[in-house]
């Protein structure tokens, strides 16, 4: 029942499924394929002849059964190995075949360790066959009854760089093309369509580089300790190609050589550790366009370096948008406070900074536009920039419990006055206001200066001597960071308790049924409810002041003002999980020392010592890191106490209509409404503003995006909105859009919609039988979406930017995959013609 890939024969290849058989070929062929086992199908079978009825799969949480001696020999196959972590995939018989490609309808799990991990691995693959994806899958491509599996098990490998190359273009067809697409870490975010990758396009004959797109590549997965986790890239990555002209064409290489070998376009899937490519899979193409019309490139391609002054305009637009989602006026006496204080750091370190109300801008007509434009330095100035970062590193950051004090300090004094705001006349509360605001600045100064700026600083050396003990590790600094006591590490501890008490006292189903308003509304005559109400409530007093913008003062608004915000959340978990975790802090910190202590008896003797020290220094400033964060939440959450009793105050004058309507005044116009006798074209003012909020949101959408004159011109024709992204599977579709965030919309997908979405993954193969198209903000021509898109026959385009933000549901869409373009009219406008 085990069958090693070097013992593979094309006797036996149907006893290993279409990937265990590819693997073995390609072994055989002398490609760098990893070594590996398969458990073939002979005991997938077996196994299903103790399940009473195979259509429907092991019935509720049983296990699936092993059949006798699998264990023992699925140990020793382990053993052989080495033990090592290892890649547990499927291989179905009828799995990429030249007319099924089953991409990402049977399991994979990566980063699998242990043989109790292993044999819940393999039966999870076998069960996958019964997956609702899978099962619908089938049904659509005319496959009858239960599809036979095998299992490959493979060392895992640590790539720098993964991705997926096709031999010939999937969308038009054209041969003499090859496709790459590529990011960083493993490749399972490329293939699943969680990020926008880097793209290429590579001739064949004579072997050239045509075009490079560069993507996102916002996130990247490794393999941990505790398995896959996922970080973020930083920005000075994100910002450049993962791949070089001499990788691509070893690469297209390859998969040339694959190509002659089978006869066929190829699908491969492949990885590059430490400068060398290793195979994962190859298969064959499936759904290729009929059409060999070629492409058009939808983004200029990538010739030459950005300047350093563009890479910085580029960092600031792409860090602002992500930490301002569309800011209400309002919100701007809190914002233009710290860009101030974040630009006086820069200014000590002899960096001209831009000047807050000229970077983001308002209007009278209540928008706000970003403008980014980084003054001229003088280089002179720029010398005094290592001066200024020898400073930062001398703050000793364990010094964070006394500064914290410091600023509690300030902040009950400043609360104690704002519990007596309505006795306070006007003009001292919009002083207390100003004095609120301008304590926050205070701590992102501090925060910028004694953290963030010496962290970064302090993280490249921790990097560095990271990689001096294994180069191909890699550094996940999550594992530094774990069992530290920072206040997000003890606010997740405080959710996943009060989890926990849901299940205990029994309340989970009147929380999911009820949902959390009424939920909230009814607790205290629930059994237990008075005991978990209390819980609550301690929780709020501790990290209520968590808001989910936390740099928008006042459009956003806290846990403690919105606990159904919290409990919403807290309901998607029940939802996911059916048991807790441990989640204990001390097991956190073992696991957290045991990582550091593990790099260091990597390192040679003369650099522990400076390993303890530097990773010492930055797990001490993530806990400050994390702490100025909640200082200012904290302030924030005690300047909407004030602006809501001027909201009040401004109601009861008949300024204001409604009391949200105070976020579409900028703080002068408030001030003046607070101070001055009652204006009647103040209620005209907000009355335009709020007609007008849409529009306003969507020019700073477009303002934020890296070129805001071209999205002027391509964003609107009339009534019609123009959307880009990768061309994904051929074809064009018509339809109203439908918006799936996450799996708890799928309810609302229609037949002949165009499903959009922020991303999809196999999960969602189901829907893909509804939608008429797709339209995702992730993903690109080579990901599992795409794929089977392709394979129902249904026009994608992937990798459209705000598509969420920008399609609402009910607009009339037309994805056009081929050109990669979405046309959308508004539901209210008139229908195309």
């Amino acid at each position: 029942m085990i069958l090693w890939l070097d013992d593979v024969s094309a006797q036996n290849r149907f006893r290993v499924g279409g990937k265990g058989s590819s693997l073995a070929r390609c072994r055989g062929l002398g490609l760098p394929v990893p070594d590996g086992f398969c458990v073939t199908v002979d005991a997938f079978t077996a196994a299903i002849s103790q399940i009473r009825d195979r259509e429907m799969g092991p019935c509720g949480k049983e296990p699936f059964p092993f059949p006798s001696g699998l264990e023992a020999a699925l140990a020793a196959a382990y053993d052989r190995l080495g033990k090592p972590a290892v890649a547990v995939r499927s291989s179905g018989v009828d799995e990429d075949s030249e007319s099924h490609s089953l991409a990402g309808q049977h399991e994979t799990l990566l980063g699998v360790r242990g043989e109790s991990a292993l044999f819940d691995a393999v039966r999870a693959c076998w069960a996958s066959v019964w997956s609702d994806s899978a099962i619908e899958y089938r049904r659509r491509q005319g496959i009858t009854g239960v599809s036979p599996i095998a299992v490959v098990v493979q060392p895992m490998v640590a790539p720098d760089v993964s991705g997926v190359l096709f031999t010939r273009d999937p969308v038009s067809g054209a041969p003499g093309k090859v496709v790459i697409n590529a990011s960083y870490g493993l490749g399972e975010s490329v293939v699943s369509g969680l990020i926008v990758p880097d793209a290429f396009v590579v001739s064949v004959n004579p072997p050239r580089v045509v075009s490079r797109v560069l993507g996102s590549k916002k996130t990247r997965m490794d393999v941990g300790e505790q398995g896959v986790v996922q970080t973020r890239v930083p920005f000075s990555e994100r910002s450049r190609l993962c791949l070089d002209d001499d990788q691509l064409l070893r690469l297209v290489d390859i998969g040339m050589r694959l190509e002659r070998h089978y006869g066929s376009a190829q699908d491969v899937e492949w990885a590059l550790c430490d400068g060398e490519v290793v195979l994962l899979q190859s298969r064959p193409i499936t759904a290729q366009a009929d059409s060999v019309e070629p492409v058009k490139s939808i983004e200029p391609s990538i010739e030459r370096p950005l300047s350093a002054r563009s890479r910085a305009e580029s960092f600031i637009r792409a860090d602002l948008a992500e930490h301002l989602p569309g800011p209400m006026p309002l919100d701007l006496a809190a914002v233009h406070r710290l860009i101030k204080a974040i630009g006086q750091v820069l200014d000590r370190a002899g960096i001209n900074p831009p000047d807050p109300e000229a970077l983001i801008q308002s209007h009278s007509d209540g928008t706000i536009r970003l403008n980014v434009s980084v003054p001229p330095q003088h280089p002179l100035r720029l010398l005094r920039m290592p001066v200024v970062a020898v400073r930062g590193l001398r703050h000793d950051p364990r010094r964070w419990p006394q500064e914290e004090a410091a600023v509690r300090r300030r902040m009950n004094r400043l609360a104690k006055l704002i519990d007596r705001r309505a006795e306070i006349d006007s003009a001292a509360l919009m002083h207390l206001l100003d004095a609120v605001l301008d304590a926050a600045a205070h701590v992102l100064y501090d925060r910028y200066r004694n953290y963030l700026v010496p962290m970064a600083l302090t993280r490249s050396l921790t990097r560095r001597l990271a990689a001096v003990a294994d180069p191909r590790a890699g550094i996940l600094e999550e594992d530094l960071y774990r069992g530290l006591p920072y206040v997000t590490a003890k606010a997740n501890e405080g959710v996943s308790h009060l989890v926990d008490q849901l299940r205990r006292l029994g309340l989970v189903k009147a929380l999911l049924e009820l949902g959390p308003r009424r939920f909230l509304h009814d607790i205290d005559t629930m059994p237990g409810g008075d005991q978990f109400h209390a819980d609550l409530n301690r929780f709020l007093t501790d990290f209520g002041a968590r808001a989910g913008a936390p740099y928008l003062a006042f459009s956003s608004r806290s846990w403690r003002e919105r606990p159904e915000d919290l409990l919403g959340m807290i309901s998607a978990q029940l939802r996911g999980a059916d048991a807790p975790q441990d989640r204990r802090a001390d097991v956190r910190a073992v696991s957290g020392t045991a990582t550091v202590r593990s790099i260091a008896m990597r390192l040679p003797a003369v650099l522990r010592r400076s390993w303890y020290r530097s990773v010492s220094r930055q797990r001490a400033m993530h806990v400050g890191r994390e702490g100025t964060l909640y200082l200012i939440e904290e302030l924030f959450f005690q300047a909407r106490r004030i602006v809501d009793e001027i909201s009040n105050r401004l109601l009861a004058r008949g300024v204001l209509e409604a009391a949200e309507d105070i976020l579409l005044l900028y703080a002068d116009e408030m001030r003046r409404a607070l101070i001055l006798p009652p204006d009647g074209d103040l209620l005209d003012l907000v009355e335009q503003r709020r007609r007008d909020r849409g529009r306003a949101q969507e020019a700073w959408r477009r303002s934020c995006a890296a070129e805001p004159n071209a999205i002027e011109a391509d964003a609107r024709l009339g009534d019609e909105l123009v959307l880009r992204g990768l061309p994904s599977a051929a074809g064009q579709a018509t339809g109203r859009a439908r918006v799936i965030l996450s799996p708890q919309d799928f309810v609302n997908l229609g037949p002949g919609e165009i499903l959009v979405s922020p991303f999809t993954d196999p999960s969602w193969t189901p829907l893909f039988s509804l939608a008429a198209g797709v339209v995702s903000e992730a993903g690109g021509p080579l990901s599992h979406a795409a794929i089977v898109a392709r394979e129902y026959g249904i026009p994608a385009v992937l990798g459209v930017g705000d598509a969420t933000v920008q399609i609402r549901d009910g607009d009339l869409i037309v994805v056009d995959g081929s050109a990669g373009v979405v046309t959308a009219v508004r539901a209210d406008s008139e229908p195309l013609q």
